[in-house]
C-alpha cells in the first residue's frame, strides 16, 4: 500500500512539474514574457472565527510574497525599502496581472492564524518592465515642477510667440512632469529659438525657413545645469510666419524626443536637495546640525555650500527618498527643534527654533 501511495505522490508531483515547465516553455515559444516558478507562504489572522476570510487573505498574501521573491531579483534591498509604497500600489496589489497560475501546496490553521503555501508561475519579464517604468516616474522623484522661459526671434526680431516652449511643455506633460506657469519651480527650461528666412525659390510658391532652438535645463537656487540641447531644422509653408513657426516647431520636436528622459535620468542619478536653515547662531551649532543630517538614512552625504548671517545653505546627496522624506525626518529630530517653512521637490527652507 505504501508503495502505491508513494508512486501516486510521485506521479502527481511529476505531472505538476511538467505542467509548470510547460507553462514557461509555452510562453517562450509564443514570444511572450518568460516565467519563474517560486514557492511562497502567506499568513492571515483569524478574526471572529472567520476561517473563510482568513483563508482568502492568506492566499492573497502568499501571491504577494511570490511576486516579492521575483521582484527581489531585479531590485536591491535598499531600493525595495525606498520603493515599498510604489511597488505595493503598482505591482503587488495586482497579483493576477503577473501570476500565470498557482497551486496550493498546503494550507493549515496554526493558533489564531491561517497559513497557505503555494507554488506560483510568475511572469518575471512583465515585472522587470514594470519596475523599469517605475524607476522613471517623475512622482518617484517628488513630482518636480517644470517652468519654461524660451525667447523667440524671427528674422532677427523679438517675436511674441511661444512655439518652442509649447512643444516642449507638451512632451514634459506626456512624460509625467508637472508643468506650471510660475516663477518658483524645481526645474527651469530656458533658452532661445531663432528662425530666419531661407528661400522661396524653386518651391512652387512655398517659403522655406530655418530655425535653431537652444535650451538648457537648470535647477533654480543652485543654478546647476542639468543638461543642454540644441537643434537646427527647416520648415516650409505658404507664408513667412507659418514657415517660421513650422521650422521652430520641428526643431523643438527634435529636442523633445530626449530632453524629458535626460532630465529624469539626471535627477535619478544625482538627487541633490538644497536645505536652507535659518537661526543657526554659530559654527559649533552648524557642525552639530550637519552631523545630525548626515546620520539620516536617506542621506549619502551632506556639505555646507554657504553660511552667513546665521543662515546655512546645505546640499544633501540622497541615496533614497525625496525632499518630503527629509523634511519629515528633520521635524522628528529630537536634538533640534526645526520648523519647515517651505518645501519643494528639491528645496527645503527651515528654521531652527
Amino acid at each position: 500500500m505504501r508503495k502505491y501511495t508513494f508512486l501516486l505522490f510521485y506521479i502527481l508531483n511529476f505531472t505538476f512539474y511538467i505542467a509548470f515547465t510547460g507553462c514557461a516553455s509555452t510562453q517562450k515559444k509564443a514570444g511572450k514574457s518568460n516565467t519563474e516558478i517560486v514557492e511562497a507562504e502567506g499568513v492571515a489572522p483569524i478574526i471572529n472565527n472567520d476561517i473563510t476570510g482568513a483563508k482568502k487573505t492568506s492566499l492573497s498574501e502568499a501571491m504577494k510574497n511570490a511576486l516579492g521573491l521575483v521582484i527581489g531579483v531585479y531590485v536591491s534591498q535598499e531600493a525595495l525599502v525606498s520603493k515599498a509604497m510604489l511597488i505595493e500600489d503598482n505591482i503587488t496589489s495586482q497579483t493576477e496581472g503577473y501570476i500565470e497560475k498557482y497551486e496550493i501546496l498546503k494550507e493549515w490553521r496554526e493558533g489564531e492564524f491561517y497559513k497557505t503555501r503555494i507554488r506560483a508561475c510568475v511572469r518575471k519579464e512583465d515585472l522587470s518592465e514594470k519596475l523599469k517604468a517605475l524607476e522613471l516616474e517623475p512622482k518617484k522623484l517628488g513630482n518636480p515642477i517644470v517652468a519654461f522661459s524660451i525667447k523667440e526671434f524671427i528674422d532677427g526680431n523679438p517675436a511674441d510667440t511661444n512655439y518652442a516652449a509649447s512643444e516642449l511643455k507638451k512632451k514634459f506633460v506626456e512624460a509625467g512632469f508637472v508643468v506650471a506657469e510660475t516663477e518658483k519651480s524645481d526645474i527651469r527650461i530656458e533658452g532661445k529659438s531663432d528662425a530666419s528666412f531661407n528661400t522661396d525659390q524653386g518651391l512652387g510658391g512655398m517659403i522655406s525657413y530655418r530655425a535653431t532652438v537652444s535650451v538648457k535645463a537648470i535647477k533654480p537656487g543652485s543654478n546647476d545645469v542639468i543638461t543642454t540641447a540644441d537643434q537646427t531644422t527647416g520648415g516650409v509653408d505658404v507664408t513667412k510666419p507659418a514657415a517660421a513657426k513650422t521650422a521652430i516647431m520641428n526643431s523643438a520636436q527634435r529636442i523633445s524626443e530626449d530632453l524629458p528622459s535626460t532630465v529624469l535620468k539626471f535627477l535619478k542619478e544625482r538627487s541633490v536637495v538644497r536645505l536652507s536653515v535659518s537661526n543657526i547662531e554659530n559654527m559649533n551649532k552648524l557642525n552639530e546640525f550637519t552631523r545630525s543630517v548626515r546620520a539620516l538614512i536617506e542621506v549619502r552625504d551632506c556639505w555646507v555650500r554657504n553660511y552667513s548671517d546665521n543662515v546655512a545653505s546645505l546640499d544633501l546627496d540622497l541615496k533614497r527618498g525625496t525632499a518630503s522624506d527629509i523634511a519629515k525626518r528633520l521635524e522628528q529630530n529630537k536634538n533640534f527643534n526645526i520648523e519647515i517653512k517651505n518645501l519643494g521637490a528639491y528645496d527645503i527652507e527651515a528654521e531652527l527654533k
